[in-house]
């Protein structure tokens, strides 16, 4: 299931940090009708009364043992359920009007859990109180364990375990870029991928666009530099195919997409080189610059001679205003060192 993990400001909070790290053995749960089919909004609050946590995901109603889909739509109906987890369980009672229900619920870690963590290898001590809290709460379980071991990631430590579930790295991440060939073989990776919105839907996209096998900090670059399927294939269609990642990139920061390309075909522009578009860009040379150029007769510029003229300020008005003062029709340098004189 995809889901987020939201953990207040506060908790991150240098002067909360100890209170923060103190394991809620209750706190109140309230339910909402879920975004998806046979799920809810599960919120849980914890903590001091003007120091609590918020935490929610959208969670599958099957999940929840002793309650029912019945129980939720009763009006005022008192309800007692657990939410089991590896690492511990929320023990909760409450009441459900028409779909809606809240109440408090206990927590009991699950000393098993430690055990079975010791037993699979995890590097460095056992899980502190809070991280185990933390497992809990992001469901993280023996499965992920065993599927980072299968995968050869390297052995996490418990922190690293609490980490992962706090920023969404769940079992079902891990499976699904492993089955498109990503196996990282470090924690942070996949945490670093998950933080920038690197999941399998955006793989494949890019690998039905022709851009396969990727490294993670690719794979990132492209995601945080709006480098989509999209952007590809607009840069195909004007003629430029199989650009290297970072090129792809470079032209999406400097704003040379697929219509910038079309505009610039139109006026006679298409250099082979897309770094003469980048340049180009850069230097304010578009389309409706190189109209206004033309229009006081200088039609044959090149893309270097364009980018001069405009880094020279030289505009259709002043060359007007060049030929009204009887110089006639002077070549490009010399209306630059006109413009670069101070004739105004």
């Amino acid at each position: 299931m995809r889901f987020a993990v939201l953990f207040l400001a506060s908790i991150l909070a240098t002067p909360l940090l100890s209170a923060q790290r103190t394991v809620p053995s209750d706190g109140q749960w309230l339910i909402e009708p879920g975004y998806h089919p046979g799920t809810v909004q599960l919120s849980v609050r914890y903590g001091e009364r003007g120091n609590s946590s918020n935490w929610s995901r959208d969670v599958a109603l099957r999940e929840f043992v002793g309650l029912s889909a019945a129980d939720m739509r009763e009006s005022g109906v008192t309800v007692h359920f657990k939410i089991v987890r590896s690492a511990g369980t929320l023990d909760c009672e409450g009441w459900f009007d028409d779909g809606k229900g809240s109440g408090h619920f206990t927590y009991q870690p699950n000393p098993d859990f430690v055990a079975e963590l010791a037993k699979r290898g995890i590097n460095g001590p056992p899980p502190t109180a809070w991280e185990q809290f933390q497992m809990t709460m992001a469901d993280v379980g023996l499965e992920l364990v065993d599927e980072l071991g299968r995968q050869k990631y390297e052995r996490p430590t418990a922190a690293e375990l609490a980490r992962m579930g706090t920023h969404g790295v769940d079992l079902e991440f891990v499976r699904d870029i492993g089955a498109r060939g990503y196996h990282l073989r470090d924690s942070e990776s996949l945490v670093r991928m998950r933080d920038h919105g690197v999941d399998s839907e955006f793989i494949e996209s890019l690998n039905s666009a022709g851009y396969k096998n990727l490294d993670a900090q690719e794979l990132v670059r492209l995601r945080d530099h709006g480098v989509d399927p999209e952007f590809i294939a607009s840069l195909e269609s004007a003629g430029y195919k199989n650009l290297s990642a970072e090129a792809l990139v470079r032209l999406r920061d400097h704003g040379v997409d697929g219509d910038y390309i079309a505009d610039m075909k139109e006026m006679g522009y298409a250099p082979s080189n897309p770094e003469e578009l980048i340049e180009s860009r850069d230097h304010g040379v578009d389309p409706s610059y190189i109209r206004s150029l033309k229009e006081a007769r200088y039609e044959r510029l090149s893309l270097q001679e364009l980018r001069r003229a405009r880094d020279h300020g030289v505009t259709r008005g002043f060359i007007q205003r060049v030929q009204a003062r009887g110089y006639g029709n002077p070549s490009l340098d010399e209306v630059i060192r006109l413009r670069d004189r101070g004739l105004e």
